[in-house]
């Protein structure tokens, strides 16, 4: 049987395997009305942020980054002397990357305009009028946001500041691999482009590019240490003596077993039997068809996540509007963290500590057992370091035309898909492969 392309990009080896907790949602889920949060013109705390570096504390106290390298910086350099408007787009495998973003803005002297998912602006007060003032301008996950829109285009017909935007959506979690790209991303590129030449003439030299920016993330830390600190907790939590014993990926492959037995139970009433593939595909279609059956009064067809996307606008906008009972809210909010666990699951390559799909390195590792501990817990205590490779590409041309009609993809934007992953291929390449240490 052929799987759909969402599930082909699941782990079947069990090292992977994400387990969303309820609380991992909580902040995901704003129940008020959308409103458009746009950003000041001028800020000093941008000023002084930007100027001293001062994202650098946050990285290095939230996300580990004690280290950073940014290179090919003069290709914006280029693009900025050509009085070209810019748009950087850049893999987003980490909660790091909107933040150190500002490190090439640093370099590059430079300020940008960043789109960011509505529900960080409500986190609590404090971080929304912080990224506010950093550059950030919301956008609404639930449906089409015009505002949002019209000032992403607007930024790059004025070309007053540059334009960050992480076309996967969300956060893919994996150095070595990126989620597909959403559309709009192209269409407001295009629309860009067409206005920037509509209002200034034949005369403008002035074009609309994009500049793919990579970001790869290199462990610097005591590999041993952080290892042990997360198998220790997550054995912890299933109740089992330290597993010591079993060499290292053995351990976190058992481990990652043991956690996906718990949400069979949960969810299926048992620990289920069968290959690692065949269980994660059928906890997937058993939560995702009980969903659909529900919302839409039948099982749909096709890829896991759009159908997954597909049913959040019909669940979010009444919570939202505090229109419900406090029983149906709360019956509402189980169905999100339930399609929230689905598009997880979905999010994961395939093999990515067999070997099957690269080689295995310390820094895939590493990744893996981070997600092992924010799934389960919503947070990463393990001490780890980076150091922190920012990588500027070629700049892809955007033309001032509308894509034809029928057309499926961007070829712009597969252009830009294409070199942001031959970049990550290339400095995977480098990554030293992880060597166990002989027995005894």
């Amino acid at each position: 049987m052929k799987q759909p392309e969402s599930f082909r990009r699941l782990v079947t080896h069990g090292f992977i395997l994400p387990f969303a907790d309820n609380r991992l949602m909580q902040d995901l889920i704003i129940e008020k009305p959308y409103y458009f949060v746009q950003p000041p013109k001028r800020s000093f705390v941008l000023w002084v942020v930007a100027g001293l570096r001062l994202y650098r504390w946050w990285l290095k106290d939230s996300e580990g980054i004690y280290e950073y390298e940014v290179r090919n910086q003069h290709l914006i350099q280029q693009s900025l002397d050509a009085a070209h408007s810019i748009l950087i787009a850049g893999n987003h495998c980490r909660n790091a990357d909107p933040m150190a973003i500002g490190e090439l803005l640093y370099v590059v002297d430079s300020y940008a305009y960043l789109m960011a998912s509505w529900h960080l602006f409500n986190q609590d007060r404090f971080s929304a009028w912080m990224i506010k003032h950093l550059g950030a301008f919301s956008i609404n996950r639930e449906g089409m946001d015009k505002k949002a829109i019209s000032f992403a285009i607007k930024t790059l017909v004025d070309g007053e500041r540059m334009l960050v935007i992480y076309p996967e959506g969300s956060i893919s979690r994996s150095n070595d691999f990126m989620h597909p790209f959403l559309d709009g991303t192209g269409f407001i590129a295009r629309t860009a482009a067409r206005k920037r030449v509509k209002l200034a003439g034949e005369g403008n030299s002035g074009k609309v590019v994009v500049h793919p920016v990579s970001f790869r993330y290199l462990f610097v830390g005591d590999f041993d240490a952080c290892c042990e600190h997360t198998l220790n907790l997550l054995e912890t939590h299933l109740k089992w003596a330290p597993q010591t014993d079993l060499p290292l990926l053995a351990r976190i492959a058992k481990v990652a077993v043991g956690l996906l037995a718990e949400r069979e139970e949960k969810y299926l009433g048992k620990a289920q039997e069968g290959e690692y593939y065949e269980r994660i595909e059928a906890l997937i279609v058993h939560i995702l068809s009980e969903q659909e059956k529900k919302w839409k009064g039948e099982v749909q067809s096709g890829d896991y996540i759009p159908r997954v996307k597909s049913l959040r606008p019909i669940i979010v906008p009444d919570l939202a509007k505090g229109n419900l009972q406090l029983e149906e809210a709360a019956d509402r909010r189980r169905d999100l963290y339930d399609l929230n666990f689905v598009q997880q699951l979905c999010y994961y390559p395939v093999d990515y500590l067999s070997g099957k799909t690269g080689k295995v390195t310390v820094e895939r590792i590493i990744e893996t057992l981070e997600r092992l501990e924010e799934d389960l817990t919503d947070t990463i205590t393990m001490p780890r370091r980076f150091k922190l490779v920012i990588d500027v590409l070629d700049a892809v041309e955007v033309p001032a035309e509308k894509l034809p009609r029928g057309a499926e993809n961007d070829p712009v934007m597969d252009e830009v898909r294409d070199r942001l992953e031959a970049n990550l291929a290339l400095s995977a390449e480098w990554l030293p492969v992880y060597e166990p240490e002989p027995a005894g």
